[in-house]
This record gives structure tokens, C-alpha cells and sequence, in this order.
């Protein structure tokens, strides 16, 4: 495993130092390597994978780790980008965690459906964050700051990524309570019970607000209290403008929600990908 430091000496002296990085972005995948997906087998969980982030962009590479020369890890996918909200990314869980894979190709969906069972060959593959959640993926330069990005493309996507049999396997949501809202449940599949959106509407116009703006093509939040438990952080509805639900009014009352757990600096946000996901049908409690 590289520190990002040690990638960047090695691009200057192949010459990309010619270049400007305050002037130029770039993208850098890892090479394709020769990957016999037959054999590979996960020796790698999800939370183990994870540990190994030291908190700054990190390559993992073919340097023993653990005893290892190969970092795989076995996971199935959980999210689903065809309404929308989730956009170049694959969400995989194992029994010990759940990560975000950055993959920058869309429409992934009919390729990795819910319950597909993947397995990914890490080495060459980098660890970074965003907001504070541990990503998966490759780098790029923004304006000379080296940060996460998707891995591009199918030869690059096709030597790190495998589809494991045809079938797809269904993940039970993890019931959140105060206990479980902790970082190792970031990027599970999870169920809220008993909860409902804080305010629901819009004081200046007097009607119910939408999941998002599709109009402008913003991301909204929407705060979700209980009506049972008092959360030790906030947690807010997150739904992209570009979703093909943001402009459907939130649900006013009470009920549940399913979702993946994401996290930016310091706030939990559940991620719905679709309208099945919601079922709010119950009278409001009072707060």
C-alpha cells in the first residue's frame, strides 16, 4: 500500500510534471491487471478493508498486508441508480460493513441489479473519503488536489470488478435504533420505524414540500425525527434533483423508511432509491 505522496513522485518523473496541475485536471486509474476471476476468492471483509484508510488518500497495491499480497472483498449490491438518486456509485455489503465502490459509469443498474452478488480485486484500487465516508476507487487532480473518483471505463471497471452467479441475493434493511447510528453502519442497507419528516411544509408558498427540486436540478434535504427515540446526530432525507421522484410531494405523516446510510461531516443522510422505499401512512405523532 502507497500513500497518494508516493503516486505523485512517480507521475512527476514520468513527465506529467510538464503539465500545470493548477491548469490541468487528470484523471490516474490503475493499471489493468491480468485478473484469472475464476479463482478469486474474497479474503478481505468489508470492515477490515475499511481499517485499513489512515484518513488520507491510500493506495492498496500488491505490498503484503496482513499477509496477504491480494486484497479481495465479496459483497452484494444494495443500491440502485435507475430513478436516479444515486449516481456513479455501487454500494456492496457484506456481514461486516457495507462501502462505496465509484464507478463513473451510469445506468449500473442493468448490470449490478439489488442482490447481485460482486466480488473486487482492490489491488491498484484507492481509499478516500468524502465528507468523513470511506470510499473505493481511483484518483483524480482537481486543480492539483488529489481526490476519490470513479474507476473508468470497462477495461479498467471489467479487471476489478466480477459478477458471482446469477443469483441475487436479498439483504434484510438493519432496523436503526440510537445504538446502531455509528460509522461502522455507514453504506448498509437500513430501516428507520416510526419516524417523519420534521417539516413538511413550505411556509412561503403553503404547500408540501417535494423530495427535491427538479426544476433547478437541486439536492434537498429533509430532517427525519422519531417519534419513539431521540437520535445522537441528525439524520436527513436526501434525494438528488435529478431523481426521477424529486418532484413528488413528501409524505406528511408517519411511518417507515428504508435506505442507504450515507454520512457528510457530522450529518447521517438516508438515500432512498425509489418510491417502494417509503411508506409513511400512519397519523403523525406530536413532537
Amino acid at each position: 500500500m502507497k500513500k497518494i505522496s508516493i503516486i505523485l513522485s512517480i507521475l512527476l518523473l514520468g513527465g506529467i510534471a510538464l503539465l500545470s496541475p493548477s491548469c490541468v485536471d487528470f484523471s490516474f486509474d490503475p493499471v489493468a491487471p491480468r485478473v484469472d476471476s475464476t479463482n478469486l476468492t474474497a479474503n478481505t471483509s468489508i470492515a477490515e478493508l475499511k481499517a485499513m484508510y489512515p484518513g488520507e488518500l491510500y493506495q492498496l497495491d500488491e505490498t503484503t498486508f496482513f499477509e496477504r499480497d491480494s486484497i479481495i472483498i465479496e459483497g452484494v449490491v444494495i443500491s440502485d441508480d435507475k430513478e436516479g438518486n444515486f449516481y456513479k456509485s455501487l454500494f456492496i455489503q457484506d456481514e461486516t460493513g457495507a462501502i462505496e465502490l465509484k464507478l463513473n459509469k451510469t445506468t449500473l443498474y442493468n448490470e449490478y441489479k439489488r442482490g447481485q452478488k460482486v466480488v473486487v480485486y482492490c489491488n491498484g484500487l484507492y481509499l478516500g473519503d468524502y465528507g468523513g465516508q470511506i470510499q473505493l476507487g481511483s484518483i483524480y487532480s482537481n486543480n492539483g488536489n488529489w481526490e476519490i473518483s470513479g474507476l473508468e471505463g470497462d477495461p479498467i471497471i471489467s479487471q476489478h470488478v466480477f459478477k458471482k452467479g446469477s443469483t441475487l441475493t436479498e439483504i434484510t434493511p438493519l432496523v436503526m435504533s440510537t445504538a446502531e447510528l455509528k460509522p461502522s453502519n455507514i453504506g448498509k442497507l437500513v430501516k428507520f420505524e416510526d419516524v417523519q419528516i420534521k417539516d413538511t411544509l413550505n411556509k412561503l408558498t403553503n404547500t408540501v414540500f417535494t423530495f427535491a427540486d427538479s426544476e433547478n436540478k437541486i439536492t434537498l434535504n429533509h430532517e427525519l425525527v422519531s417519534c419513539s427515540q431521540a437520535y445522537t446526530s441528525p439524520i436527513v432525507l436526501r434525494t438528488s434533483g435529478y431523481s426521477k421522484f424529486a418532484n413528488n410531494e413528501i409524505p406528511t405523516g408517519n411511518g417507515w423508511v428504508v435506505g442507504i446510510l450515507t454520512y457528510y461531516k457530522g450529518t447521517y443522510q438516508l438515500l432512498m432509491r425509489d418510491l417502494n422505499d417509503i411508506s409513511f401512512t400512519n397519523d403523525r405523532c406530536q413532537l
